[in-house]
């Protein structure tokens, strides 16, 4: 049986705030406690077009207290190659590609941003899924335990992180998996928003507090672990199966 997560993502002091609260509320008439991916300097030309808000801190202080986790979502959201990283999703990057000093320079210099105004973050979630060996590297050496991304369905270990993998966009059931949702909420449409909250109502008891999922990896056995291992590996190469496809069916539609 599945069991969703939710994150949301590009959480500034500029953004979409009417959809922000929106979902903030909604998460609290559920008692469902997400992610917040929260960027430390944001320097994003599109994010800076929405309105900010001088109480930013102080709302992301109360719902860390309530029991919401806080990731650090790069540095300043702003991409500075074209590098897919590991994953390869995307081809654009804050991090894959540089070396390490400069890598290391902007993870320790946001997440001492994030210290000074509201919590020493664990989680790293690197814009637009791109990273690469070097960003592992030095979020092992800056605290770090968790990296929310990766193809799987259950959270494994590689390079001394456990990786919590995030494999959906938009709300979607599955069979089987610990899944997390990654939500956009600056570019969700009323559409997006009713449509969740469908998905949240007729599943509500599916849904888990992301701390939950951080806990996982450490209380699983070896057999749990052996088993979603193997589930991990065939669900890798179906997904990417897949993503090829339709990245390549796009590719086709658009030439035609």
């Amino acid at each position: 049986m599945a069991k969703y997560f939710f994150r949301l993502d590009d959480i500034s002091p500029n953004m979409n705030w009417e959809n922000f609260y929106w979902l903030r509320e909604l998460f609290k008439r559920h008692d469902a406690k997400p992610l917040l991916a929260v960027i430390p300097d944001n320097q994003d030309p599109e994010l800076l077009k929405y309105p900010g808000n001088p109480d930013f801190w102080g709302i992301i202080n109360e719902l860390y207290h309530s029991g919401w986790v806080i990731a650090q979502h790069g540095y300043q959201h702003f991409y500075k190659t074209r590098d897919g990283g590991i994953l390869n999703i995307n081809l654009r990057s804050e991090f894959a590609g540089l070396d390490f000093q400069t890598q290391n320079y902007q993870i320790a210099a946001g997440k001492q941003i994030l210290k000074e105004k509201s919590v020493d973050p664990k989680i790293f979630v690197a814009p637009s899924h791109s990273f690469d060996k070097n960003t592992l590297k030095t979020l092992a050496q800056n605290g770090f335990h968790y990296v929310s991304d990766g193809i799987a369905l259950y959270p494994f270990k590689k390079r001394g992180l456990v990786w919590l993998p995030q494999i959906f966009w938009r709300p979607r059931k599955f069979a089987a998996g610990l899944i997390t949702i990654a939500l956009h909420p600056n570019t969700m449409s009323r559409e997006d928003l009713t449509s969740f909250q469908n998905f949240i109502e007729k599943n509500k008891s599916k849904i888990g507090d992301f701390s939950e999922l951080m806990r996982w990896h450490k209380k699983s056995g070896i057999f749990k672990k052996f088993f979603t291992f193997l589930a991990n590996q065939v669900f890798k190469i179906v997904w990417w199966v897949f993503f090829k496809f339709k990245t390549q069916n796009a590719k086709v539609k658009s030439t035609s």
